[in-house]
C-alpha cells in the first residue's frame, strides 16, 4: 500500500512540475506572438499622416512640440482601439516631422 501511495504522489508531483513548466512556455510564446503583431502594427504607421492616425486611434494622451518643428505623440493602451490586443499596458510613441508625417514609431510594454 505504501508503494502505491508513493508512486501516485511522485506521478502527481511530476505532473504538477510539468504543468508549471509548460504553462510558462505557453505564456512566453503568447507574449512573443502579441509583441510581433503589435510591432508590425506600429511599424506600419511610418510615413502616414498624423491626422489620419489621430482619426483612427483617437487623441493622444500626451503631445510635445519641439523647437525644430518635430512633435512627439504618446498613446497609452489599453484602451486603444485599432491596435492588436496585448497583455499589460503598452506605450506607443510617434515622432512627427513639420509636415505632419510620421518619421519614427516605437512602442514599449509596461
Amino acid at each position: 500500500m505504501f508503494f502505491v501511495e508513493g508512486c501516485v504522489f511522485l506521478l502527481f508531483l511530476g505532473g504538477f512540475c510539468a504543468w508549471l513548466l509548460l504553462s510558462d512556455k505557453i505564456a512566453l510564446r503568447r507574449r512573443k506572438r502579441e509583441a510581433k503583431s503589435f510591432s508590425s502594427a506600429v511599424n506600419d504607421l511610418h510615413g502616414q499622416s498624423i491626422s489620419e492616425i489621430v482619426k483612427r486611434f483617437g487623441p493622444p494622451r500626451e503631445q510635445f512640440t519641439g523647437s525644430t518643428g518635430r512633435s512627439l505623440y504618446v498613446w497609452r493602451c489599453p484602451p486603444l482601439d485599432g491596435f492588436p490586443n496585448i497583455e499589460g499596458a503598452a506605450v506607443v510613441t510617434l515622432t512627427v516631422d513639420s509636415e505632419g508625417q510620421v518619421v519614427d514609431a516605437g512602442w514599449q510594454r509596461r
